[in-house]
């Protein structure tokens, strides 16, 4: 299966060139530019609209990537705050214990091309992408166990790494209407994700699984940085099999590292054993990934089993909102992520009727 731009929603990108191009220039520092080689990435996700150009002057070419905050009918999460994005990577990039993209500028005046926007360098390397799943198809199949076993180390260290960030250079993230930092804050936002993005239509599946993390929930979680979609598909490597960045902020939060990896495992079953597809030979195990986590982080590896089931909902829930804002039926339709939530608790469960 080829890959394809999932996000071309009609831009005309001669007229995006022509409105960036002055911006640009006067932020560069020159006086002539010329923006070319626009084109949407392959496989890229539907979160934002995001273009791939170069910028051209006198003695020197800039490989850039811009970012359009998401038009309301193409907005996949509860009040996005688009800002945040740019903020996470000036953050972490500070920092420099997390190789994030290098993030240039961030413009909120919608007057130059609709909608807030933000630059940033662009990466080269290769993103083991899920459809058609890593394990199955792909660069990844064709490299030996010892560069899988390099590239999965360098992610599980990516991954410790932003748990080792401290949680006051991140306190934008913070929103006290929705409680304490945390699993509180995360539970208002899902309940609220879950109303604003499928109204009346709530499966009853869902409605239990949020009662039962409501009344299961830990009761001392720690909070701390959350990079929220955190998964080997959301990071590039190398030609080494090291990492070269890690990507896609959007569901950053204070939840705390244990919510990631609650995620990161969730992902690498959806991946592999949830398609019917065994996990590649190099790719840690799960408790060789729990093993290295807590040897990198010093950390306890605590309430994972609440975490996983919180996981498949959230990750159920943005695949059900995909699916309604495409207007394609969820009748009869699996959820992988909710049908292992619900394994996970001894349940059956579908979404195919509210």
């Amino acid at each position: 299966m080829s890959e394809a731009p999932v996000f071309a929603k009609g831009r005309d990108l001669d007229a995006a060139a022509r409105a960036l191009g002055p911006w640009l220039a006067a932020r560069l520092g020159v006086d002539d530019i010329r923006i070319v080689n626009l084109a949407y990435p392959l496989g890229a996700g539907v979160s934002n609209e995001t273009i791939l150009f170069d910028a051209r002057s006198a003695g020197r070419d800039d490989e850039l990537v811009l970012r359009v905050a998401p038009a309301p009918e193409h907005q996949m999460f509860f009040e996005p705050q688009f800002w945040r994005q740019y903020e996470m990577l000036v953050a972490l990039r500070r920092l420099g214990t997390v190789r994030v993209p290098e993030a240039l500028w961030f413009e909120d005046d919608p007057a130059l091309l609709g909608r807030p926007f933000y630059i940033m360098r662009r990466m080269r390397g290769r993103v083991p992408v899920s459809m058609p799943v890593y394990n199955a198809t792909g660069w990844l199949t064709e490299a030996t166990p010892g560069q899988r076993r390099i590239l999965w180390e360098d992610a599980v260290r990516q991954l410790a790494a932003v748990h080792g960030a401290p949680m006051e250079e991140f306190s934008f993230l913070h929103d006290p209407g929705q409680g304490a930092p945390g699993d509180e804050q995360q539970l208002t936002y899902w309940r609220q994700f879950a109303s604003w993005a499928l109204k009346d239509e709530i499966p009853d599946t869902v409605h239990e699984l949020f009662d039962w993390v409501s009344e299961n929930r830990p009761p001392l979680s720690t909070p701390g940085l959350s990079w929220g979609d955190a998964r080997i598909g959301n990071m590039m490597f190398g030609g080494d099999y090291r990492i070269v960045g890690v990507m896609d902020w959007e569901q950053a939060s204070l939840a705390g590292p244990m919510a990631d990896l609650g995620w990161w495992l969730l992902f690498d079953d959806i991946h592999s054993v949830e398609h019917g597809v065994p996990r590649l030979d190099g790719l840690g195990t799960r408790q060789e990934t729990l093993a290295l986590w807590r040897e990198l982080t010093g950390r306890p590896v605590e309430h994972l089993h609440w975490q996983e089931v919180f996981a498949g909902l959230k990750a159920g829930l943005l695949a059900l909102h995909a699916r309604r804002s495409m207007r394609l039926p969820a009748a009869g339709r699996p959820n992988p992520f909710i049908e292992r939530s619900c394994r996970l608790l001894g349940r059956t469960g579908s979404v195919g009727s509210s």
